[in-house]
């Protein structure tokens, strides 16, 4: 899918190059074609003046030829008329007749309709004729001397060279255009590489998501339907019998309520819908109230939970959300720590409130910790089911540091325990917004 989307993206661009660069040379080309056309005209103004200023009063001229010292070359009947350079011709009038030269050796030339038009008209006219199959540009000038038209001058130029440059400067913008276009294909290509990526992991992120947040609903699922079966089987025993069973369906339903809980908190997390109450919070009280909630389990455990707070420690939070925060590390700690201690350290540190959760668990190893804050990520798939995690805890405490302008770390090695660490904003004596949406 993705691969014919890149290839959609890449023709996408390169057609709207390929319409800009036809639009701009087009444009360019009109522009130069305009010029060359339009300098070539005023050549031939200027020199059809100064041969018109050259001829005598008195008399009417003498009709001359294409110019002076021209002599007829081998090839003038080819094609290549250019090569002549700027035919000149003077043509007297009399009596308001046109005497055309005697010596007309290049046919066609001069333009005896074009000189009739500028005799009727009284000024300068430019006419393009065809001579020995090429284009001429021909400009007829009135001579007027003492009122009177006494002749007319006609200077003349092929225009196979103007043409030929115009044509050069088609195919180069042609040959700029095709070289542009493939370069912007290419480049097309590697940027709606870029732009698809992200929306290619994201949706694999959103399938294994889906596929994860599956199997873990259904997991307890499968346990309370087998456990509401086994009491269908035996009504008649009283349901003191199943205190086991009942205990199970309830845990599992605990169980259930965390994860369709944390995944809500996530998803709203995702569309920015999370709003958190920001005010002064005292993360000392925190880790203490979270380590009298937990000290029943560790001590169950034979894990001792001890906890060292400086009581200053005021960071600038949502109170709720810092509490799930540190439930979250220390209920870690507690589940993965078979034996020896759990300590929980809230201080001050320069501008940051610090809260460190060390335990003497078995640690995690170097190849997990890049994924540890991923959502539904183990280390070990099997104990995390037994001690009834989620996998969605840490991606919750990432979150809420996050959130609250902080960030989260995790050292940790196998068989020396692991230790978390949060930085979180000290808060200030200035007043804040006292409530605003989670980034």
């Amino acid at each position: 899918m993705f691969t014919r989307a890149r290839w959609h993206l890449t023709l996408l661009y390169a057609a709207l190059l390929g319409v800009t660069v036809v639009l701009v040379a087009g444009a360019i080309g009109v522009l130069a074609v305009r010029e060359a056309h339009a300098t070539d005209d005023r050549e031939l103004q200027l020199r059809a003046g100064a041969v018109g200023a050259g001829v005598p009063d008195g008399p009417p001229p003498s009709p001359s030829g294409p110019g002076p010292g021209y002599r007829p070359r081998p090839d003038e009947h080819g094609s290549h008329l250019e090569e002549q350079g700027v035919l000149e011709y003077v043509m007297p009038v009399v009596d308001g007749q046109i005497t055309p030269p005697r010596d007309q050796t290049l046919p066609g030339l001069p333009d005896n309709a074009g000189a009739v038009r500028a005799l009727q008209s009284g000024s300068g006219q430019y006419t393009t004729i065809r001579v020995q199959g090429g284009a001429v540009r021909v400009y007829s000038l009135p001579v007027v001397r003492g009122g009177q038209t006494v002749g007319i001058v006609q200077v003349a130029r092929s225009q196979y060279f103007v043409n030929a440059a115009v044509t050069r400067l088609a195919l180069i913008s042609l040959l700029a255009g095709l070289i542009g276009v493939a370069l912007a294909a290419g480049a097309g290509y590697w940027l709606a590489g870029r732009t698809l990526r992200p929306i290619a992991v994201a949706l694999d992120r959103q399938r294994e998501f889906a596929g994860d947040a599956s199997h873990e609903l259904r997991t307890p699922l499968t346990v309370m339907l087998t456990n509401a079966e086994l009491l269908t089987r035996h009504p008649e025993r009283p349901l003191a019998d199943y205190q086991d069973v009942v205990a199970d369906i309830i845990a599992e339903i605990e169980r259930l309520t965390r994860l369709v809980s944390d995944l809500l908190t996530l998803a709203r997390a995702d569309q920015g819908k999370a709003a958190l109450a920001f005010g002064t919070v005292n993360l000392s009280e925190i880790g203490a109230a979270v380590v009298r909630q937990l000290q029943p389990a560790a001590a169950e455990k034979g894990v001792a939970l001890e906890i060292e707070a400086d009581p200053e420690t005021a960071v600038w939070g949502d109170k709720d959300r810092l509490h799930q925060l540190v439930l979250i590390l220390v209920d870690n700690a507690v589940r993965y720590t078979a034996a020896g201690a759990i300590r929980v350290r809230a201080q001050r540190q320069g501008h940051d409130g610090v809260l460190r959760v060390s335990d003497t668990g078995p640690g995690i190893a170097a190849s997990h910790l890049p994924h540890l804050f991923e959502r539904f990520y183990r280390t070990d798939d099997a104990r995390s089911s037994e001690e009834g995690g989620t996998g969605l805890g840490l991606a919750l405490a990432q979150w809420i540091a996050e959130s609250h302008h902080g960030r989260i770390e995790v050292a940790s090695s196998v068989g020396q325990g692991s230790t978390f660490t949060v930085h979180l904003p000290a808060a200030r004596a200035h007043g804040r917004p006292r409530s605003i949406a989670a980034m």
